[in-house]
């Protein structure tokens, strides 16, 4: 395999799958972290507001994911924290900012940040054939938006239905395109448990780890055309600070990325009386918002330092 080949693969998995460490076989270094966030981007409405935020820690005892719901509320800022990158980008500091804010909500450093916009997101699922997902539970979604279609009056139609389309997924083992799986993640209307923030947080999780089985097969990373593609991708559509120097130990991290147990968690607890978060019935924002319990993000530091250093992640949960 090329160097150049070899590179690509290293940027794709380290965008689309958190395994990459940029320091993982440096004696010094014993962890990295890094957050990737997904917005709606260009055509859509809000398109540099947060929808999907994941914080990964790579360590050499493993890695582990944590969806962060995007409604916590952050009040230095007096903000959501979806908000962050848009109102960072203003002042060219949009990841910076991001960092900044959730490395102080999890009480941890994050050493570096990858955007992902919705376009790219479908182009990526597609280019490795799409994805393989066992979808937990049936559910429907009638109001999912289609973009474009947010400022239609729709015929004078009180409900605005045009602007909406009716989703469903049989629960079970399902084929995803790149449109599909953003359906998938994105909903967050779906009638019952689905409807959720934190289901739908569970739902890109189950995304993230079909795409890294589809990255890790010789059928993908032995394809130079498909490889090349992806490197078109990454190039042209994916904000990072990463760095290119950084490529010899993502070669390290790669040779044994399969044997490395990979963890999944969704920072919530919102039903639950020992939880993290909780809903306050009123906020002086006026806004839907999520606060962490004890009016300090204190517990949060704790759960999220017990993942990262414990192998028994279950005794972490709350």
């Amino acid at each position: 395999m090329s160097l150049w080949v070899a590179t690509t693969l290293f940027l794709l998995v380290f965008v689309l799958t958190a395994l990459t460490s940029i320091f993982y076989f440096t004696p010094d270094i014993n962890q990295v972290n890094l957050v990737i966030l997904g917005i709606s981007g260009p055509g859509h409405e809000g398109s540099a507001l947060t929808d999907t935020i994941i914080f990964s820690s790579i360590s050499k005892k493993g890695t582990i994911l944590l969806s962060v719901p995007r409604d916590i509320w952050y009040p230095p800022l007096k903000t959501k924290i979806n908000t962050l990158y848009y109102y960072g980008e203003k002042k060219g500091k949009g990841l910076e900012l991001t960092k900044e804010v959730l490395g102080e909500i999890l009480g941890q450093k994050i050493d570096y940040g990858i955007v992902v916009d919705f376009n790219t997101f479908e182009k990526i699922v597609d280019l490795v054939g799409g994805i393989d997902v066992n979808v937990q539970r049936p559910f429907d979604d009638f109001h999912y938006p289609i973009a474009g279609k947010e400022d239609d009056l729709c015929s004078g139609d009180p409900e605005y239905r045009c602007r909406y389309e009716p989703l469903h997924f049989d629960a079970g083992l399902q084929h995803m395109n790149g449109e599909t799986a953003l359906k998938f993640v994105r909903s967050r209307n779906a009638e019952g448990d689905e409807g959720t923030d934190f289901a739908r947080s569970a739902r890109q999780e189950k995304v993230i780890s079909a795409l890294k089985q589809k990255f890790l097969t010789p059928a993908f990373f032995l394809d130079k055309e498909k490889l090349l593609e992806f490197w078109k991708i990454f190039d042209r559509q994916v904000e990072t600070d990463y760095e290119g120097q950084q490529i010899r130990p993502l070669l390290k991290m790669l040779l044994v990325s399969r044997a490395r147990k990979m963890s999944s968690f969704v920072l919530d607890g919102l039903e639950d009386k020992n939880g993290l978060l909780y809903h306050p019935a009123q906020h002086s924002s006026g806004q839907w918002v999520l606060l962490p319990k004890d009016d300090n993000f204190g517990r949060i530091h704790q759960f999220v330092q017990c993942l990262i250093s414990r192998e028994d992640k279950a005794s972490c949960i709350p």
